[in-house]
């Protein structure tokens, strides 16, 4: 991923305003990076996400192009105890091996659905168009290769192509989830978000270059509706998995779940009214009070808080104004019908 990708979004300001130290600007990407691996691991399986398991997921993000030393670190471990220092990551130094990580505040409670094998949740919510996916019927799993070939391509894509080739009918082809479909479901969830403020600046961060980015970064802000939206996107991946395997009788037998849903959990469950009140507990200051603890995360927020404040007033300045017009256009006989508090009558 490059740079400019994960930059706080530019308004129309001089030139003087933006950032000079480039080896800063690499870190806040990659410390983005970081989170996005994280979050994306942690749907796969309740087994904790490992710091080895993290930096390959960084590796593959980036095309290889992630070095700890790059944006000024000896080791990953050290790039790792920054990250946690600044507020990116939450570290578990206590269980025997290699470390976990997590998002500070994003462990999902127990909700409908188990989570899902790490096949399927990749096949279905990776939404990369160049990619096709497979599901191989005698080796149980999804195979992933480039849609288009490509001279000199790796031998196991060619050999892939092959197999799927003379034998069709043992590969079952997954569409993956849309980026339009998917970003739905995001301004759908920010529309049902109680507090009106931050709905707005979750609906402004949709409308940017990288909406499905800086949505998330907005949400990072407000745990509780972090969970609320894993939680979401997991259900509806989930059902579109199920509508897959529902449509071939051949996929009968496909396990979608890493581990089933256990009774301990269903009992567990919150009602929903709670978890609506939890995430309006934590979103009632107002968005810019929130103390984020990293400062591409703050940067993010308050530009779209800002944004969100300009469509606000201009929203109401139109509407003025088209009452204005309807007014002059009206006649008397309508005019004495409309109700307005008398006092407005008297004011200058």
């Amino acid at each position: 991923m490059t740079t400019s990708s994960h930059s706080v979004p530019q308004a129309s300001t001089p030139a003087s305003n933006a950032p000079s130290d480039v080896q800063a600007e690499e870190k806040a990407a990659a410390f983005n990076v970081l989170a996005d691996a994280i979050a994306s691991l942690s749907q796969a399986g309740p087994s904790p996400v490992t710091g080895s398991a993290v930096r390959l997921e960084m590796g593959r993000r980036t095309y290889g192009g992630f070095d700890p030393k790059r944006v000024g670190y000896k080791r990953f471990r050290d790039f790792l105890d920054d990250a946690e220092a600044r507020g990116y990551v939450e570290i578990d130094r206590d269980r025997p091996g290699d470390v976990s990580v997590a998002i500070p505040g994003a462990a999902t409670e127990a909700g409908s659905t188990a989570r899902m094998r790490s096949d399927l949740w990749k096949a279905f919510a990776d939404w990369n168009p160049r990619t096709s996916r497979f599901y191989a019927l005698d080796e149980d799993r999804v195979v992933t290769l480039p849609t288009e070939p490509a001279p000199l391509e790796p031998t196991r894509y060619a050999e892939l192509r092959t197999k799927i080739s003379e034998n069709p009918s043992g590969f079952i082809e997954i569409k993956p989830i849309s980026r339009q479909q998917q970003l739905d479901w995001m301004r759908d969830f920010a529309l049902l978000v109680t507090d009106p403020e931050v709905s707005r600046v979750l609906t402004e961060a949709l409308k940017s270059e990288h909406p499905a980015r800086y949505f998330v970064v907005v949400l990072r802000s407000f745990p509780n509706l972090l969970n609320r939206w894993h939680n979401t996107l997991r259900e509806r991946v989930y059902r579109e998995a199920l509508k897959w395997r529902d449509s071939d009788s051949r996929l009968t037998s496909v396990q979608i779940n890493q581990f089933p849903l256990s009774a301990q959990q269903a009992v567990s469950q919150k009602p929903e009214e709670e978890e609506v009140a939890a995430a309006a507990k934590a979103s009632n200051r107002r968005v810019t009070e929130i103390p984020q603890k990293h400062t591409h995360d703050r940067d993010v927020v308050q530009f779209f808080t800002g944004q969100a404040s300009k469509s606000a007033a201009y929203a109401g300045a139109t509407l003025r104004q088209r009452l204005h017009e309807a007014i002059e256009r009206m006649p008397e006989s309508e005019l004495r019908k409309i109700c307005i508090p008398v006092g407005y009558l008297f004011e200058e």
